[in-house]
């Protein structure tokens, strides 16, 4: 049977590693969130509006919306067919995602690909989110 004061010592030492750690992740996500507001105003949000201007002139009609830290490509023909990109704090570094979600009859397709993370967040440029948007474009403009 282990002895009580080595218990103990051993739980305070893991309580403050948890402490470091989780003051850690709070420090990348403030800094990831930083980088992503600029990023989402100089490289995103543009790319993400030029596209849909694209679109439109290739005749598949798309609107873009920009709700609290996130860039939203919608079809304009159902609601439900939209590209986000938002930038994720959960896992265990921050990470912008591309989330498409699409309908095909009754079923709801979704698709979620990583554009950056950690301190890629702040490198974003707009050939990247280009490329991106070009590779998870197909099932929304099928016919």
């Amino acid at each position: 049977m282990l002895e009580t004061a080595e218990v103990r010592r051993q739980l305070t030492h893991r309580l403050a590693d948890l402490r470091k750690a989780q003051a850690q992740r709070r420090a990348a996500a403030d800094a990831a969130r930083a980088a992503f507001d600029g990023v989402l105003e100089r490289e995103i949000a543009p790319t993400v509006r030029q596209f849909a201007q694209a679109l439109k002139a290739e005749g598949f009609a798309f609107s873009v919306q920009t709700p609290a830290s996130t860039v939203r490509l919608v079809s304009d023909r159902s609601s439900d067919n939209v590209i986000d990109i938002v930038l994720e704090l959960g896992g265990p570094q921050p990470t912008v995602v591309v989330h498409s979600a699409y309908t095909r009859g009754r079923r709801q397709l979704e698709d979620e690909r990583t554009l950056a993370q950690g301190e890629g967040i702040a490198a974003l440029d707009g050939e990247r989110v280009l490329a991106v948007l070009l590779d998870v474009i197909e099932p929304f403009v099928e016919r």
